[in-house]
């Protein structure tokens, strides 16, 4: 696991930003932010971003990536990261990777696929940012929240992810969902179920983009 207090994480986004057109996204996960667009703002605020012309046929397996948190509530517990870190990663496994093999090596058909799971969005205040990476995450806890706090989190998680080339690195597909959490209304009596069933639409909104350009 990886945490990485607040100014450092400023700091690293600042640097990144001014190496990419556009800058970063307001957890700093994602360069480029400005290149995504279609529906930030909005009752639906999902933005998404295709590389026009691109040619995803060719592609037949994928590199995931460690799954990302990136939490500013103060006393999310690491086992609540985990928890969501590891429905994200079951996600991916089963929504994108049906589709392509899963490898370890990048080449020239191999993708790579980056996402995080976030409660920094734009104009929301916040506290101390904490990046956390989640190598082999797991769901520990089951039956119902019972946390108002933890509830109150959950309601305002955001999904950011984006599909690269392995070996240029170029982006070819992106999505952004800022309203993973307030479509969940979560209480302290909602299940953790319910609770993957809404990590889970962020993987298939990216999946059905991708999808979507690969021509299937």
């Amino acid at each position: 696991m990886q945490a990485i207090p607040r100014l450092a994480l400023l700091a690293t986004a600042v640097a990144l930003a001014s190496c990419a057109t556009g800058g970063r996204s307001p957890s700093g996960f994602l360069s480029n932010y400005q290149q995504l667009d279609g529906g930030y703002g909005t009752a639906d605020a999902v933005s998404t971003f295709v590389k026009p012309g691109a040619d995803l046929k060719k592609y037949d397996s994928v590199i995931i990536e460690p799954v990302t948190t990136i939490v500013a509530t103060p006393g999310i517990s690491l086992e609540v990261k985990e928890q969501l870190a590891a429905y994200l990663s079951d996600a991916l496994r089963r929504q994108i990777a049906g589709e392509l093999r899963i490898t370890s090596a990048p080449g020239p058909t191999t993708l790579r696929v980056r996402t995080a799971l976030t409660d920094v969005i734009e104009d929301q205040k916040a506290g101390t940012p904490v990046m956390t990476i989640h190598p082999s995450p797991s769901a520990s806890l089951s039956g119902s929240i019972g946390s108002a706090p933890v509830a109150a989190f959950v309601s305002n998680v955001s999904f950011e992810g984006e599909i690269l080339d392995s070996v240029s690195g170029e982006r070819l597909v992106a999505s952004v969902d800022h309203r993973l959490g307030a479509k969940r209304e979560a209480s302290p009596q909602t299940s953790w179920t319910g609770v993957r069933s809404g990590v889970n639409q962020g993987v298939v909104r990216l999946r059905d983009r991708f999808m979507a350009v690969r021509g299937r």
